[in-house]
């Protein structure tokens, strides 16, 4: 299942809006980046730069923290990878990465059975958790 439910940009642009700030053209860019996928600061930067945005990799990432900081974007780390960043508007999901070109899908999984597993296994208390999944896309297969 992929998640296609990546928050309209006049959403986005309310909650940050609610929250006290600026909604700048700078801010619609990246949001508009993270609509498509998950990405790093670089792969936003050069999007942005393509598309002739007068913007630097520092305001990138500060837009990023920020979002990050309000609860609209999540940071993901995958791998050992740069980190990517998401809109944090799709339920809870893992993330299925290509090791060859890259590409990451979204899917959402019944996390009861192995959530149940866990807590009899261990007296650990669980907080929060993260699950990926590595192989090769369809187009690299």
């Amino acid at each position: 299942m992929i998640c296609d439910n990546r928050g309209s940009m006049d959403e986005l642009m309310h909650t940050i809006r609610e929250k006290g700030f600026r909604f700048t053209t700078q801010k619609k860019e990246v949001l508009s980046q993270l609509q498509k996928k998950p990405q790093s600061v670089l792969a936003i930067f050069k999007q942005l730069q393509s598309k002739k945005c007068s913007v630097d990799k520092a305001t990138v990432y500060r837009i990023l923290s920020h979002f990050v900081r309000i609860g609209i974007v999540r940071e993901i780390n995958l791998n050992n990878r740069e980190a990517l960043f998401e809109l944090d508007s799709c339920d809870h999901h893992h993330h299925l990465v290509c090791e060859k070109c890259g590409e990451i899908e979204d899917v959402a999984l019944k996390e009861e059975p192995l959530l149940s597993a866990v807590k009899k296994q261990s007296t650990f208390q669980i907080k929060r958790h993260s699950l990926e999944f590595f192989g090769l896309c369809k187009k690299c297969q």
